[in-house]
């Protein structure tokens, strides 16, 4: 089980931090490595470390562990052959540049998460917009032994480079990154990070081990898939390319055939959900309206308003102020 994934972790030396990334001179280490282990520990990394300029790697943060790392890079290496030796997840800030996956050429924004498998080759067209983004690293043998406790079999790898993530995984990065970042960071909290990252991203993401059928003909298994997706990543920015990607239809076909069985088209259905969430949300009176609009999926606060009032018949600020008193 997880259980004895986690136990399995805990056993290993985790969290070699660096400031000066492999310049020689860590700022910080966990449990007071030995240099031996150390140098193990980032030896891991050479595959990656080696394929980097020494000078872009020289200025790049990292917090560095047995079998998760994490860097925070300002920019991409264009014109350069890279092949990803671990599992590489990027959760950019910018849009980042056109790149080359394995020989195809594709596009990137900065409202998906990027993953690689290992053996991927990657040739960035361009540098991108300078700007501090996440690249995470994991490690084979860390995925596959969670992925077998979870109970799927066969050696992991994602099928799709672009991926709509959910608010929950980010966090639990963002978490991982803080505690990392502590002078007093703790083992088993980064231990139980770790884990639940690489849980996540077995659970939202598309995979070869995907449990629902693929080629289902039953348009009923399908939509009970699309449903799941819908209200997986209603807080994302999901769209209809997407959807059909996960259920295999096309566009059309999947959007007259929603709108029969559900009597409204998926964006209506995608907006009554955000609307609902938001309600709920409203109503703890934890957060403020800017804030729900965002944990809601809306990047945009007049929108979110507007389409709250036409369904609700009230503003979003008078809906709270409603419950709170």
């Amino acid at each position: 089980m997880l259980l004895q994934t986690l136990l399995f972790i805990i056993s290993i030396p985790l969290a070699v931090k660096l400031r000066d990334n492999f310049s020689g001179k860590p700022v910080n280490t966990q449990n007071q490595l030995y240099s031996k282990e150390k140098g193990e520990v980032m030896d891991k990394y050479e595959g990656f470390k080696s394929q980097i300029p020494e000078d872009v790697m020289r200025n790049v943060e990292a917090l560095i562990s047995k079998n998760v790392a994490l860097f925070k890079p300002d920019r991409f290496i264009p014109d350069r052959l890279m092949y990803s030796v671990d599992f590489h997840i990027i959760i950019p800030s910018s849009p980042p540049p056109d790149s080359y996956i394995n020989g195809k050429l594709q596009t990137f924004d900065s409202k998906k998460i990027i993953t690689f498998n290992p053996g991927d080759s990657i040739l960035c067209t361009g540098e991108g917009k300078r700007k501090q983004y996440l690249s995470l690293l994991i490690k084979p043998e860390l995925m596959n032994r969670i992925v077998e406790e979870m109970g799927l079999s066969g050696t992991f790898r994602f099928l799709n480079t672009s991926n709509p993530f959910s608010r929950e995984l980010v966090q639990a990065i963002h978490s991982f990154e803080k505690e990392s970042a502590r002078p007093d960071s703790f083992q088993l909290m980064l231990d139980c990070l770790s884990v639940q990252i690489v849980t996540l991203l077995v659970r939202e993401f598309k995979s070869n081990l995907k449990e629902f059928p693929e080629q289902s003909p039953d348009m009923d298994v399908r939509l009970a898939v699309a449903l799941e997706y819908i209200h997986a990543y209603y807080n994302t920015n999901i769209t209809i390319e997407d959807i059909c990607n996960e259920v295999h239809v096309s566009p059309f076909y999947f959007i007259r055939t929603f709108k029969k069985k559900m009597g409204v088209t998926p964006y209506q259905y995608l907006l009554k959900l955000r609307i609902q969430k938001a309600k709920e949300l409203l109503k703890l009176g934890q957060y403020s309206v800017s804030e729900t609009a965002a944990l809601c999926g809306f990047v945009n606060l007049s929108h979110f308003s507007s389409f709250f009032k036409e369904m609700t018949g009230c503003s979003p600020l008078e809906y709270r102020k409603h419950y709170l008193h």
